[in-house]
């Protein structure tokens, strides 16, 4: 039987093992962790677990200095919400949601952000949760690697560096073309929002 509950200290290594598996067929695949973050403001986290395994996880922080709309009241984020493949369509996602939301307005937070890149089940998931598109703030992902870093860098301000092997960094959307040939992956990233 699944039941969702509040993350404890001890769930970490499953919490881990479910977060990386889960990312593991999204534009997220290279986002591992070695252990659980620690936010610097309060937060929600819980875990869908069934027979003892975690199966689905939501870390949510509040009041985090990384919000954008920082006009709407008091605000969080969502780092983190993932679900095992075989577990997916099974709306676990959204009862994890459901019971974050609910901890979410009893704590008087009155909107909730959330960055994901274009993975078309990501984004549908949250535009059925209410979640809408920040247009504005939509911008690409972009990985280069080997020889293909030194053209994006700036050795006269750097000094000598030798063999860059990837390098990773955030660009206007209207520079996509520009960077296709140079680096090996490029994601759109996404700020979707909703009021609470």
């Amino acid at each position: 039987m699944m039941i969702i509950r509040q993350y404890r200290k001890s769930d970490e290594r499953e919490w881990l093992r479910c977060r990386v598996v889960s990312f593991l067929d999204c534009s997220y695949w290279n986002d591992v962790k070695t252990a659980k973050e620690a936010y610097p403001h309060p937060g929600i986290s819980f875990v869908a677990e069934e027979n003892g395994t975690i199966i689905g996880l939501i870390d949510i922080e509040l009041d985090s200095s990384d919000l954008y709309c920082t006009d709407k009241g008091r605000g969080a984020i969502i780092w983190d919400l993932a679900v095992l493949q075989e577990y997916r369509k099974t709306g676990i996602a959204k009862k994890l949601w459901g019971c974050a939301l609910k901890e979410l307005k009893s704590q008087g937070v009155q909107y909730c952000e959330v960055w994901t890149q274009d993975d078309v089940a990501a984004n549908s998931f949250y535009n059925s949760i209410g979640f809408q598109m920040e247009d504005s703030q939509t911008r690409i992902r972009c990985y280069a690697e080997g020889k293909k870093c030194n053209e994006l860098l700036d050795h006269a301000a750097m000094g000598a560096i030798y063999g860059p092997e990837e390098l990773v960094f955030d660009a206007p959307v209207s520079r996509r073309e520009e960077l296709q040939g140079i680096c090996r992956r490029i994601n759109e990233v996404r700020l979707y929002s909703r009021t609470l």
